[in-house]
Order: structure tokens, then C-alpha cells, then sequence
């Protein structure tokens, strides 16, 4: 076996012929094979790293950020990188010690969000650590990738008592680089290996103390009536809360656990109306695990000044938001009443945060239902609005060890066996999701298969939160899919693009950071004034699809108007839909009442400022004063 320009000359000759065939000799035989592998597989050694985007929650993560942060803050002089690469060779996490490494690693697309396996790339250290479970590491021309022979790497797996998803640690330098080489690079991906994996091991008993630390501290601190806990997993409860009536305490446990899943700081203090007829004051805090959230703890008692026998639930208060008016309606009535007091004014800012905001009380509602594992969910809206990606992205927020399988419903064949077999998991143990794609699409021998899978699968002891997707704004049950209605407890709508204009600027930077791959790239605010005035007829896909365009146009840099695709300009202003009008009257009434101060109108709303601004600017309101 040669070292050097031997190695070198086998990777020109592998590189030409497309076989390692007698270049294999001059290699270590564990390169050789994964040379060869590559080469089967198809690598384009032309090109550099696959993108294919980042993974909210993706296992190990955090874990990896605070691993790698301690590190490099006391070793800021070894002139290397390290890297955290999962299963499928997709570069999760990377911090450098180097910046000229660092632009050396850019350049080759190295980078969060890459995939850098056997079949993009060739042959690296993570490659070879997937393939033999064990520590490796490639040394320069090792590399069969012409861009990565300067490259020198140590690899090490995270250990883990699940084989689900492998973690790999990778310590990268350049080939020239001064230090102990690749013994010392070996030691180092080991160590930071072996501390991300008791990190991940402690994960949920830190969360727990943590949990129960702050549980005991509000309970001593706080003077509440009652006070809950949750991280999604465990729920923690005062004797107050035992005592409150069972339909509260389910009301609440559904608000906490909502809360756990969307792992966001909420609200500093809100307003419960509990179906007992009782209006709480609660206040909620968060549990924070380094930068992470990973609980909420609820204290509550009930207000001052409301009747104990007050029945204003939030059926009631609810009643007219979403029915068509037979005129028109005063939304600011109660802040003219002289006796309207300081609680139906919040149940007033309530139903029209509701009204306003309707994709945020959507979200709410599948992250209950996901957190809870016990109520199978019927996604209504039209095609391309994210029904999927709204269920898969609550379900990994409350169970980031989850597995989740989906199944195209249009792929169904009219004939065959059970499906039972393909949706069953073999983790019985770990929380699991079905996603059933375009049920709209089933045939009636197709929904009638289903149908007796889906009822062999939902009896089972350990059965998967089940999400069903249609892709119209309603449900019709004599379609063939009518059959399955019986297998879903609730109807989540969720709405389409259009009616999220007042987020539509910060949803696209979002969708365009994901698809630059971090590169320095932003949107004008006259490109965001145009999208939000788009109609928007192919929802979410259609929003990836022009940011695609204008990153193929201007790769980095600040997008202007002129490059968007013609497409965004296109067409008259859409017809205002009933959701959309009811809206308007909202924000109109509103600023009539507040004699065109937005600042209170906002409040009255209940409602940000900038959301108020953006929903104005959408509706095309004219200066009330």
C-alpha cells in the first residue's frame, strides 16, 4: 500500500476508469471498497455536495451545538472543524476553528444542509464510519471527490441505544496543517463523540429535574390555585389542580400540552375560559434546557370579579366568528358599553385574535392532538398548504425519537393483500405517526382496504397517531374516503396562503433561508409588498417554486422586484372570500373605535402592531381618522 503521489496516481486511474480494479492496491482495502461503492452508485465527481435542506429538532442537535460551543472555546487554536453528519450523510452541524477553513469548506459545500454521502461525494471519514460502525479517518487523495483531496478527516459515532438514526462526529483540517495529525484528530472526534452521546442518554432526565425544579418553585412562590407542568411526556399537577372539575383539568392539560409541542415561549399572562363556566388568570413560563425549551409550567386562579356561576364558555364566546353575518356587525359593541368590563374586553380581544390569526389557532390544534397520542386528526385545506408538513413538524416537536411513515393513498393498487404490513411500525415503543397523503384520491376498493387496516392498526396496544390529508376545503362524505371518516376524531382546518398575508413575508424569508443553504440572501421589503399582494392559487409549493427561481437568478445578495418571475405580477386583485371580509370589518370597526390610532386598535384586536400594518396594507384600508 502507497502513500502520497502512489495514492494520488490510484485515484486519477480510479477517477478515469470508473473501477478501482489493481488501483485498489495501492489504498487501504476499507477505502478501496468505498471507492468502489461510489463509483456503482453513480458519483458525479464533477459536482459537490446534494442539498436537501434542514430538519427542525433533527436528534442530537442541540446536543451537538453545546458539545461543539465548549470545545471550541478552549481550542480555538487547532485550526480545524467539527461536524455533526446523521444517518443518511446530511451535515447537520459544523463549527470552525479556522476562517480560512471554514471558506475552504463553503467552497466545497461542506455545510449544514448538504448531504455529503458515498453517492454525492465519494469517499469520506462519515462515509466509512456508516459502513463499518467504527472510528475512521481519510487522509487527502484518500479522497476519491478531486475538491476533498486537500481534506484531512477523523471520524467517530456517537454512541446510542438506538440504531435508528447514527450520529457521526467528523474533525476536519487541511492537509498542510500544522498539530499531532490524525492520532490527535482521532482522539478528539472520539471524546466529542462520547459527550454528545451522554448528552443525548441525559436528554430526558435533565429535562424531568429541570421540570420538577421549576414545578416546585412556582408552587412555593406563585400564591396560585392550581398549577400544572408538562414537557409532553410527563405532567406534573398541584392539589388544586386535582381538585378543579375533570373537564377543566382536561381543558387545561390540553392547553399545556399544546403549549409543550410548539416548544415557544407563550404569552406572559392570558385568560381560560374553562368549560365549567369559571374564567382563570393564568400565567405561563417556560423550561429551558440550555437554549432549548423542553417544558411549560401553567399557575392559575380564578379572576376577580367574575360570578361562579358565569357561563361564558368558549363555545358561546366563539358563536359568529365563523357563520356569515345577515348584517353588518358591530365588532367594537362592547368597548362602548359603559359597563363592559375588563374581562369581555379580553374575551373580545380573544375572538378576534382568533378570527385574524386563524393558521395559528390550526397549529395549536394538531399539536394537541399529536402531544396527546390518543386523537387521530382529519386535515382539511387545499392542495400545497402544508398539511403534512404541519403534522410531521408538531409531531417531531413533541417526540423527536418518533418514527413517522407516510403513505400516498393515490398509490394504493384497487387489488392485493392487507396493508396492514406497510403501516405497521417495528418499534413498537417509540411514538409513531401515519400521514395518509391524498385520500381524496382513493378509489372504493382501494378506501375499503384501507378501512380494514386502519381498524386492525388503531386496536393495537401501541397504535400510531393517525393524520388524514384532503386536499379540498371541505369534506364530502360520499366520496370513497367517506369510509374512513369513523377512524378520525377531529377536522383541522388549515387555511391557505392567501389568508396568511400578514405572516407571508417572514414564512417566505424562512422558506428561502432553508433553500439558500445559509447563504447571505434576503428579500427587499418590496419583493415581500408584492408577494403579500399575490393571490397565491398554488399555496406553499408555489411560494418554494418562485424562490427557487429567484435563487437560481441571484444567488446571493438582496432580491429585488424585478427578480421575481413575471407570474408574481400577473392577474387582478383575488375576490374577497367571507373569512377575508370578515376580517376586514374587524380591523375597520376597530380602527373607528380608536379614531384611527392603530397603537389601540392593535389592542383592541388583541393582535401586534406589525400584524395590524400588514393586514392593512393587504385588505387595502384606506386612513380611518
Amino acid at each position: 500500500m502507497d502513500t502520497g503521489a502512489g495514492v494520488e496516481a490510484a485515484a486519477r486511474r480510479a477517477r478515469h476508469t470508473r473501477h478501482v480494479g489493481a488501483a485498489g492496491a495501492h489504498v487501504r482495502p476499507v477505502v478501496a471498497e468505498s471507492w468502489q461503492r461510489a463509483l456503482d452508485l453513480g458519483v458525479d465527481l464533477a459536482r459537490s455536495a446534494t442539498y436537501v435542506g434542514h430538519e427542525p429538532g433533527h436528534a442530537a442537535v442541540a446536543e451537538a451545538d453545546e458539545v461543539f460551543d465548549r470545545f471550541l472555546a478552549g481550542a480555538d487554536d487547532l485550526g480545524c472543524s467539527v461536524l455533526l453528519v446523521d444517518g443518511d450523510g446530511v451535515v447537520r452541524v459544523r463549527r470552525d476553528a479556522c476562517p480560512d477553513l471554514a471558506t475552504l469548506l463553503d467552497a466545497v459545500l461542506v455545510a449544514p444542509g448538504f448531504r455529503i454521502a458515498e453517492q454525492d461525494v465519494a469517499t469520506t471519514a462519515s462515509a466509512l464510519v456508516r459502513a463499518t460502525g467504527r472510528a475512521a479517518r481519510v487522509d487527502g487523495p484518500e479522497h476519491l471527490h478531486p475538491d476533498l483531496a486537500c481534506l484531512a478527516e477523523a471520524a467517530a459515532p456517537v454512541p446510542s441505544d438506538s440504531d435508528a438514526d447514527p450520529q457521526t462526529v467528523v474533525v476536519v483540517a487541511h492537509l498542510s496543517a500544522p498539530g499531532g495529525g490524525s492520532a490527535l484528530r482521532a482522539a478528539v472526534a472520539a471524546e466529542l463523540a462520547r459527550q454528545i452521546g451522554e448528552h443525548v442518554r441525559d436528554r430526558a432526565h435533565r429535562a424531568g429535574r429541570l421540570l420538577h425544579a421549576r414545578f416546585d418553585d412556582v408552587c412555593e412562590r406563585s400564591g396560585a390555585e392550581w398549577v400544572v407542568a408538562t414537557d409532553g411526556r410527563a405532567t406534573l399537577c398541584s392539589p388544586g389542580f386535582r381538585a378543579l372539575p375533570r373537564e377543566d383539568r382536561d381543558h387545561l392539560l390540553d392547553r399545556a400540552l399544546a403549549d409543550a409541542a410548539l416548544a415557544e415561549p407563550p404569552p406572559a399572562g392570558s385568560t381560560a375560559d374553562l368549560p365549567s363556566g369559571r374564567r382563570d388568570d393564568v400565567a405561563t413560563s417556560v423550561v429551558r434546557d440550555g437554549g432549548a425549551v423542553v417544558g411549560h409550567v401553567s399557575a392559575g386562579r380564578r379572576c376577580v370579579g367574575v360570578p361562579a356561576g358565569s357561563r361564558t364558555t368558549d363555545a358561546m364566546r366563539r358563536q359568529g366568528s365563523h357563520v356569515a353575518p345577515t348584517a353588518r356587525r358591530d365588532f367594537a359593541a362592547d368597548f362602548r358599553d359603559a359597563h363592559a368590563d375588563g374581562a369581555a374586553a379580553e374575551v373580545r380581544r380573544r375572538a378576534n385574535r382568533e378570527l385574524l390569526s386563524p393558521y395559528l389557532r390550526a397549529r395549536r390544534d394538531v399539536a394537541t392532538a399529536v402531544a396527546a397520542r390518543t386523537r387521530h386528526l382529519l386535515l382539511v385545506g387545499e392542495p400545497g398548504v402544508g398539511k403534512q408538513t404541519l403534522a410531521v413538524e408538531q409531531f417531531r416537536r413533541s417526540h423527536p425519537t418518533g418514527t413517522v411513515q407516510v403513505l400516498d393513498c393515490a398509490r394504493i393498487a384497487e387489488s392485493g393483500g392487507p396493508l396492514l404490513p406497510t403501516v405497521r411500525g417495528t418499534d413498537e415503543d417509540r411514538p409513531r405517526l401515519l400521514v395518509l397523503r391524498r385520500l381524496a384520491m382513493l378509489g372504493s376498493v382501494a378506501a375499503r382496504r384501507l378501512d380494514e387496516s386502519l381498524r386492525l392498526l388503531v386496536s393495537t396496544p401501541a397504535a400510531p397517531t393517525v393524520v388524514g390529508c384532503i386536499d379540498t376545503p371541505s369534506v364530502d362524505a360520499t366520496r370513497p374516503y367517506g369510509l374512513l371518516l369513523r377512524h378520525f376524531h377531529d377536522t383541522v382546518r388549515v387555511p391557505a396562503l392567501r389568508y396568511r398575508a400578514d405572516e407571508l413575508g417572514e414564512l417566505a424569508r424562512s422558506v428561502l433561508h432553508s433553500l439558500s443553504g445559509g447563504r447571505s440572501l434576503s428579500l427587499s421589503m418590496q419583493v415581500v409588498r408584492v408577494l403579500e399582494g399575490y393571490a397565491w392559487p398554488g399555496n406553499l409549493r408555489e411560494l418554494e417554486d418562485v424562490l427557487r427561481y429567484v435563487i437560481a437568478r441571484k444567488p446571493v445578495g438582496v432580491v429585488q422586484a424585478p427578480d421575481l418571475p413575471s407570474s408574481c405580477f400577473t392577474g387582478g386583485a383575488p375576490r374577497m372570500s367571507m373569512l377575508e371580509a370578515a376580517q376586514c370589518d374587524v380591523i375597520i370597526q376597530a380602527l373607528y373605535e380608536a379614531r384611527g390610532n392603530r397603537y389601540q386598535a392593535a389592542e383592541l384586536l388583541g393582535i401586534a402592531r406589525s400584524s395590524l400594518y400588514r393586514k392593512i396594507d393587504a385588505f387595502g384600508i384606506s386612513y380611518i381618522g
